[in-house]
């Protein structure tokens, strides 16, 4: 999904021509459907850059920032925006960057070391962890009489002495020595309470002391303030690096690079729709394109087509995360044949996708013309689905929407990013609604 880093993403994603045959043979279907696995990735965050696309700004600014003493970088958003991805590609863009600065490969290589935070870490669970996967290739002679010399490897935490129950200052002597070393902490929002002032002591700390080296901080968050907090004096210390969710563009340029690596390519139809679908999220960009090539592949052709799109939805649905799926089914539980949840839940979804506020918001106001139109009646008030959606906040209902404001000027949004594109695929493939009049409402 990545763009190169000293090369400007290229748009438009639609190929309009293509030197190879449309038409596949049974045994080119085969591989194309087994390959296409390998180039869409809608479970696995991006790892390389060859598969990543547009973040251009992004990628810009945190290389900026890595290349400057003193400044440390916080990366923030929703989730499912890419900030794993994102986070993964630091070290293959620095080297390229590096490499294009010196005109080839450089004998020193910075060490960067990327770790995940687990659910309750603290400030010394994630130092630990850190030190120990990072490893130092020392000489040993193995003996007098042989004069030969044998590669041990030893841990950074073994190689500098650093103890079980890292502190501040420990860990600010200990990266001293490691002269433009990266340290990436992800999911950052899982840690302990006290991880984040832990954090922002240890960013002030090496603030003071000029120390070349750059701490990364990844996590979900709508500002910078619930990753770090305590000293005023870091924000002039920190790079703050928001991911929104992805452009029409940015979007697009993931299909343009599957084609290109799959040797496929997508119609002007299919491309749009399958963004439109996405929501801003990679994730279904992934989830449909995949399998919407599979269903190209099936009919023996090299272009995917909107009918592929619809005719994927069921198996994309199948294939969604598990805890997207819980939670949808729980809010539209209902033993009335007769009930609402599915339809108004819908409506939501549309109201959220066309309303476009940054954070996702919409108000009750933004479901009539949609639910409208989905139950074609034309009586339908706030009056309708307000009880539906004040369930909807409940556990009871999985909780999918939340709700903030004051009483007549209540304002809601999925709480998990991520549910907005399964209701549409989902609906549309127990055929709650048709894909193109699904495809009118979401473009409003």
């Amino acid at each position: 999904m990545q763009g190169m880093v000293n090369e400007l993403p290229s748009y438009p994603a639609v190929v309009t021509s293509t030197p190879y045959p449309e038409m596949l043979t049974p045994e080119e279907s085969k591989e194309l459907s087994i390959a296409a696995a390998t180039v869409f990735q809608p479970r696995a965050p991006i790892s390389t850059r060859e598969f990543f696309a547009g973040r251009w700004e992004q990628i810009t600014t945190v290389a900026d920032a890595v290349a400057q003493k003193g400044l440390h970088i916080v990366i923030f958003g929703e989730r499912g925006v890419g900030k794993t991805s994102l986070a993964n590609i630091i070290e293959p863009i620095l080297l390229v960057m590096e490499e294009s600065i010196r005109g080839g490969p450089s004998e020193e290589q910075r060490l960067v070391k990327k770790v995940n935070t687990h659910q309750g870490d603290s400030f010394p669970d994630m130092w630990r962890r850190c030190f120990d996967e990072a490893y130092w290739d020392a000489d040993k002679p193995i003996g007098l009489l042989k004069p030969e010399t044998v590669h041990e490897r030893v841990t950074l935490r073994e190689a500098m002495g650093i103890s079980d129950s890292p502190t501040i200052d420990e860990v600010r002597r200990a990266i001293t020595t490691l002269k433009g070393s990266v340290f990436i902490f992800d999911e950052f929002d899982r840690g302990a309470p006290e991880l984040r002032t832990s954090f922002t002591d240890l960013i002030k700390a090496l603030s003071d002391y000029a120390v070349d080296s750059t701490i990364v901080i990844v996590g979900v968050s709508e500002t910078v303030d619930t990753l770090v907090s305590g000293h005023a004096s870091i924000v002039r210390s920190i790079v703050q690096v928001h991911l929104p969710r992805m452009n029409e563009r940015e979007l697009a340029d993931i299909l343009e690079k599957a084609g290109k690596k799959l040797n496929i390519r997508y119609s002007a139809e299919a491309s749009g729709l399958i963004v439109r679908m996405s929501q801003g999220l990679p994730h279904y960009t992934h989830l449909i394109g995949l399998h919407a090539t599979r269903e190209a592949a099936n009919r023996l052709s090299r272009v995917v087509e909107t009918k592929d799109v619809h005719a994927c939805f069921p198996k994309a649905v199948n294939q969604a995360l598990q805890s997207t799926r819980d939670r949808y089914l729980k809010a539209i539980h209902s033993a009335q044949s007769g009930a609402l949840y599915r339809k108004v839940i819908l409506a939501c979804a549309i109201a959220s996708s066309t309303e476009k506020d940054a954070l996702g918001f919409f108000h009750p106001a933004n479901v009539v013309s949609p639910l409208s139109k989905i139950l074609s009646r034309h009586n339908v008030t706030i009056a309708t689905f307000q009880r539906h959606m004040v369930e909807f906040c409940r556990e009871s209902r999985g909780g999918i929407l939340e709700r903030v404001g004051e009483r007549r000027s209540y304002k809601y949004r999925f709480r998990d990013p991520l549910v907005p594109s399964y209701v549409f695929m989902e609906s549309v493939a127990e055929k709650i609604i048709e894909l193109p009049e699904l495809d009118r409402l979401t473009q409003v």
